[in-house]
Formats: C-alpha cells, sequence, structure tokens
C-alpha cells in the first residue's frame, strides 16, 4: 500500500469520460468543448483519460478483475444510480480510468495486465495534423454558432496569433468566400505556437485554417484524409498552414491556395 493515494473522481472527468465515449448531451459538449479550447490543463486530462480507457468489450472484463475494494471506494455516487443509468456507467468508466491513471492493478491503457487481448492505447499523436483532424472531429456549426459575432474581438484574435508565429493576419487576409469567422485560438502542439482559425459554413459546417511555427523545411500543397476529414497541408518558411473542413477536394485546394498567395 506503502505511499500510492487514491484520487477522486470529479464531476469534470465524468464529462471528460462521457465526451471521449461521445454520450455526452449536446449541450453538455459544446460547452466543454468551449472549455477544453481556452483550457491546456483540462485539454492534457481528456488526453489522460483518453490512452487509459479500453476497448469497449473489454470494460466489463475489467471491473470484473478490478481490486473492488479500491474501485468501489471510488464508485460511492454511482452506487445510489440504477445500473441502467448512462450516467452511472460514464462514472464507473472514469473510475476505472483513474486508477489505471494512478497506477493500480487494472491495467488498462499502460499494458497488458490481466488479459492480454486488451488494446494497449498510446499516447497523443506526433502528427500535428493527427491531432487537429482529431480534436476537429469533435465541432459541431453549433458549437461555432454559439460564439458571439464580435468584429473587434476577431481582430484582436488574430493580432495575437500574429505575434506569437510573426505573421500578418488580418480578417481580410484569412477571409474564405460563403463562410463567417467565428473565432481565433491560440494553442499549442508538442510546445510549438498553433493558431486554429474557425469559420462557419452553410454547406461544409466547421471549417478551419491552422498555422503552427514547425521550423520545417518548405513543402508544396497537397491533399489528404485524416479520420474523415479532408486536409489542405503545406510548408513555407518554416511556418506549416492547413485547411481542414468537408469540402471537394478541387473546392479545398481552390481556398488552400488562395490562403497560401495572401498568408505564407
Amino acid at each position: 500500500m506503502g505511499g500510492r493515494h487514491r484520487e477522486t473522481v470529479t464531476e469534470t472527468d465524468i464529462q471528460l469520460t462521457g465526451l471521449i465515449d461521445n454520450e455526452l448531451p449536446a449541450d453538455e459538449r459544446d460547452a466543454l468543448l468551449s472549455r477544453l479550447a481556452d483550457d491546456p490543463l483540462l485539454r492534457a486530462r481528456r488526453d489522460a483519460l483518453a490512452a487509459a480507457r479500453p476497448a469497449e468489450d473489454a470494460f466489463d472484463l475489467l471491473l470484473q478483475d478490478a481490486p473492488m475494494d479500491r474501485l468501489n471506494a471510488a464508485l460511492d455516487i454511482a452506487a445510489a444510480k440504477p445500473a441502467n443509468d448512462r450516467g452511472w456507467r460514464r462514472y464507473a468508466a472514469a473510475a476505472v480510468v483513474l486508477l489505471a491513471v494512478v497506477g493500480t492493478a487494472v491495467g488498462f491503457g499502460v499494458g497488458r495486465f490481466a488479459y492480454p487481448e486488451v488494446q494497449v492505447v498510446h499516447g497523443p499523436p506526433e502528427n500535428w495534423r493527427v491531432a487537429v483532424a482529431d480534436y476537429w472531429g469533435l465541432y459541431t456549426p453549433e458549437t461555432l454558432a454559439a460564439i458571439p459575432d464580435d468584429p473587434s474581438q476577431r481582430v484582436t484574435e488574430l493580432a495575437d496569433a500574429s505575434t506569437r508565429l510573426s505573421l500578418d493576419l488580418t480578417p481580410d487576409e484569412v477571409a474564405l468566400p460563403g463562410m463567417t469567422l467565428r473565432r481565433t485560438q491560440l494553442l499549442s502542439f508538442n510546445d510549438l505556437p498553433l493558431a486554429q482559425i474557425a469559420y462557419l459554413s452553410d454547406d461544409a459546417g466547421p471549417v478551419a485554417f491552422c498555422i503552427i511555427a514547425n521550423g520545417k523545411p518548405d513543402a508544396p500543397l497537397a491533399l489528404e484524409e485524416r479520420d474523415g476529414w479532408p486536409i489542405a497541408f503545406w510548408n513555407q518558411d518554416g511556418i506549416g498552414y492547413m485547411l481542414i473542413g468537408k469540402l471537394p477536394d478541387e473546392t479545398l485546394q481552390a481556398l488552400a491556395e488562395s490562403l497560401d498567395a495572401r498568408v505564407s
């Protein structure tokens, strides 16, 4: 037992687990996505929980094999809820994940303990486009539509991004036809500054133009698909660019070429 402590399951952990399992109601999901966009510590917590999630078919096996005395202590609140309550299942999942995170014998996400067939889940992706595609897949039109339409705020956000990336970004320079500029966020990937410029399109839904100071050599514009998201990407003068959205290839390429000419 010697120095190992038990970590409390919080309501935020329950919500994050529900987001990972795609079980949150739309209003809770959108509110949590907004928090994640602005809180790097919360994103790190989500990533830790996601990395420790077991395969769905291993959930019941893991509960059977878990050290029940410690697990039951973490499920005090859940014990009062009916077994068919999805919220209870999220709470139980969060508790099991937390036991894995603090190094208990449950062991999913950190190796194969009692069940070799359980999939080992790896950590965050190394490729920044993979990370963006994974994160962008959580956005809905409602996520962006809920952001107040404030042109002066958009100018301020772009100015902050310009400073971090040593670029000159203005609403005119990043404008895309048929799309409304909704927000620019300053993020980070592997300690590299990353700007995400979000648009809302009536036809395509959420679209993002992302810029990262990656220091990599020039690379011509190319197209790819990740997690079902079409992507156009290129590199110029140590800066990486990508445009992501549910757009036809020819439209995506034309828009990317336009941004390349104005921003790169």
